[in-house]
């Protein structure tokens, strides 16, 4: 799977919210944007998170009718020279007013893990190089992760916690195939128990570890760490990893990047901003060229409506 990828560039999920009016499937536009991203020399594209139940105005794979338009996203990055991946949400659970963990039977809890599987053979039949579990930023698996005082098998103790990830990624495995990619997006400022979802997810045969936050962002760092502190917590997983690990944060030129690697904070690096501004990030970085870079705005104006980004004006 590893040799697969061409580089060590990943384009991590990012919702442009101004194509979430309308439907939830893909439109042209998405083709562009991924196309764009892969065509710039991105190894490894990562589609932004999509709901595994029905959600307005957000990507969904809900049902098979979402499959014809995850296909041509699917054949548009990987036929530009890019590994597609899908990364999975819950938008329903989540959207609903933060149901407590704890007020779902066990019947419902175990219904919505196979929703992540069902929409996990939806991505590969629509031609997926794999998925990517969101039990990242406050989500319903970071949630169970984190947030959870259930009293039976799937709460309380760290053991239990983790159980319905450990088993939702061996389903996906059996369902889908070894070859099929499963990479979990996860974080918590609990460092420990950081470290151990790492394992445990390798252990349950996941293939990507993707640090970001939990449902907080991470305390005190080493002062003399020089980079954002999710990348602190990816070297912290990567000291115990035999997989690959992904970084995520405020990476903005290519030097930063292979400063990363060489110190083996992770093994790829996952630039955000930077594609948003230039989608020829990762073949002007692998040239040693400086790509367009983020202003970083308090409020970033590409979320909001990317017309109105300023990089825009300086193309």
């Amino acid at each position: 799977m590893w040799h697969n990828i061409r580089n060590h560039i990943v384009v991590p999920p990012m919702a442009n919210f101004a194509l979430r009016k309308g439907n939830n499937l893909v439109k042209p536009k998405h083709l562009q944007y991924y196309t764009a991203y892969a065509v710039g020399g991105a190894g490894l594209i990562i589609v932004e998170a999509c709901s595994v139940v029905e959600a307005p105005d957000i990507l969904s794979v809900y049902d098979d009718s979402c499959i014809p338009g995850m296909s041509s996203l699917a054949e548009a990055i990987s036929t530009s020279g890019a590994v597609p991946l899908v990364q999975l949400l819950d938008e329903g659970i989540f959207g609903s007013g933060r149901i407590a963990i704890e007020k779902l039977s066990k019947e419902e809890l175990l219904s919505r893990k196979n929703l992540f599987l069902k929409a996990a053979v939806r991505c590969m039949k629509a031609g997926f190089a794999g998925i990517e579990l969101h039990a990242a930023h406050g989500f319903f698996l970071n949630r169970i992760l984190e947030n959870n005082w259930r009293t039976d098998e799937y709460g309380g103790v760290f053991e239990n916690r983790v159980r319905l990830l450990k088993e939702l990624i061996a389903e996906i495995k059996e369902a889908c195939g070894e070859n099929f990619i499963v990479s979990v997006r996860f974080g918590n400022p609990n460092y420990n128990e950081l470290v151990n979802t790492a394992m445990i997810v390798e252990q349950a045969g996941g293939d990507l570890l993707d640090v970001s936050t939990g449902c907080s962002e991470y305390g005190e760092i080493p002062k003399d760490f020089e980079f954002d502190s999710k990348i602190y917590a990816a070297s912290l997983v990567k000291k115990v990893a035999h997989i690959p690990v992904i970084c995520v944060g405020n990476i903005t030129t290519g030097q930063q990047a292979e400063t990363i690697l060489e110190r083996s904070y992770a093994d790829m690096t996952a630039i955000g901003r930077g594609h948003l501004c230039d989608s020829d990030w990762g073949n002007k970085a692998i040239a040693g060229i400086m790509p367009i870079l983020c202003k970083n705005c308090r409020t970033c104006m590409w979320y909001i409506d990317n017309k109105k980004c300023p990089v825009n004006k300086r193309k």
